[in-house]
């Protein structure tokens, strides 16, 4: 006999949230991999519009649009969109109506997180199909749903989510390999947290991005991400800065993009982003790269989820472990690797910044594990940078040079008996 109970007719009883996964349904990456849009993309419709910076496009466009037409479905290029620089909805207004004069079946955004926002607003109000061809790995925004619409200004003005991730996701690691070290070095910022905040949701039941529990392969690749980043991350910003391909810089670019991607929407965010968002609102950061107080996003995130992880209470030899290996990679620990020697922002901003951040749905996350407050905040932001600056200082000059982003155990205790 099969007994079925009928939750509903106890009123007592919660709704069922269900587990929910999020992904692109295509991801390719590898060397000259834009060479091969045609092959994984030309099925998408007859007519594409695309979206892009100038520098990628120089870079990619003669290439895209040989591949498209050379594709099985010989994909036409209806338009293009050179130069976009900042995701508002004036720009996107005007996107979108050249977008649907070139009556395209599909859209393609070719860059990095500029232009993945802007075409994903474009594809999402057009109700197409998105393919990004990235070149470079400087962020987990690639294979979402969420676009970040600024103001005019250049200040933040809201997050915007649409039903479709990116259907299709093109890393050329020829490219990422022969662009700037830094975007890489962000990228990898930006994919430290997805562990760490994945992790405290789950402990206070939080949902994720797409209103659900994480299902455990949203977890084992969160989880996965630091892993990657702390034994491949050095190695891969060696090759970065030479120019050159090895194994190491491509796990780091499907860390960066994939990995990160599918964990922070999946798995979900927390209290690092939630401080992140509070020092935005306060003023001490702006997002957008044109403002004066911009800082890049992955070098801000580093940051704050050194500062979730005090708050928790994690194992001090963990925290060190992180700010060790952050510094190795050229990630930022301190205030003065954020904003310059000298330059810390004040007491009365951060505290601020700290009030804001408690507003926060990422940090709110935080209540059904943690109690938070401005103060715990304050705090936990204050002690980041002593302790950065206490491992750059005392721990670093002494430590083996063969050991990058280790810190041995009778430091740690040496470092935590001044605070404790």
């Amino acid at each position: 006999m099969v007994v079925t109970y009928k939750f509903e007719e106890y009123e007592w009883v919660k709704p069922q949230v269900p587990l929910v996964y999020k992904s692109p349904a295509i991801y390719v990456q590898g060397p000259e991999s834009v060479s091969d849009v045609g092959k994984y993309i030309g099925h998408m419709g007859k007519k594409c519009f695309i979206i892009g910076g100038e520098t990628a496009l120089k870079l990619t466009e003669e290439t895209i649009k040989s591949s498209l037409a050379g594709a099985d479905n010989a994909t036409e290029v209806a338009g293009v969109d050179r130069g976009v620089q900042i995701c508002t909805d004036a720009v996107n207004a005007k996107v979108l109506e050249a977008a649907t004069a070139a009556e395209a079946d599909f859209v393609i955004g070719v860059g990095g997180g500029t232009v993945a926002d802007i075409a994903r607003v474009v594809a999402g109000k057009l109700g197409q199909p998105l393919a990004m061809v990235g070149t470079v790995a400087s962020m987990a925004g690639f294979t979402s749903a969420l676009s970040v619409i600024y103001n005019d200004d250049t200040t933040f003005n809201r997050y915007d989510f649409f039903p479709e991730d990116t259907h299709a996701v093109i890393m050329d690691s020829r490219l990422i390999c022969e662009g700037p070290v830094e975007y890489t070095i962000n990228g990898m910022g930006d994919g430290l947290c997805i562990k760490w905040e994945m992790e405290i949701v789950e402990r206070g039941k939080g949902l994720n991005l797409v209103g659900g529990h994480a299902t455990i392969t949203s977890l084992l690749i969160a989880n996965e991400c630091w892993n990657q980043l702390k034994q491949y991350g050095y190695q891969a910003v060696a090759a970065n800065k030479e120019k050159v391909l090895t194994p190491a810089l491509e796990r780091i670019i499907e860390t960066n993009t994939l990995m990160a991607g599918v964990g922070f929407e999946s798995g979900a965010l927390g209290g690092g982003h939630g401080i992140h968002d509070g020092l935005v609102g306060a003023g001490v950061i702006a997002l957008h790269k044109t403002a004066p107080a911009f800082r890049p996003h992955g070098q801000v995130i580093s940051y704050t989820t050194i500062t979730q992880l005090i708050m928790e209470d994690r194992p001090p030899d963990l925290i060190m472990e992180i700010i060790a290996w952050a510094d190795s990679v050229g990630l930022a620990t301190t205030w003065d690797d954020l904003f310059g020697k000298g330059k810390e922002p004040d007491d009365e901003k951060l505290w601020e910044a700290s009030k804001l951040s408690c507003g926060q749905w990422k940090v709110g996350i935080l209540f059904g594990a943690y109690p938070i407050s401005p103060a715990k905040i304050y705090s936990a932001l204050k002690t980041t940078n002593a302790l950065g600056h206490l491992y750059k200082e005392e721990i670093k000059p002494n430590m083996p040079a063969a050991v990058p982003g280790r810190v041995p155990a009778p430091e740690i205790e040496k470092i935590f008996s001044r605070f404790f």
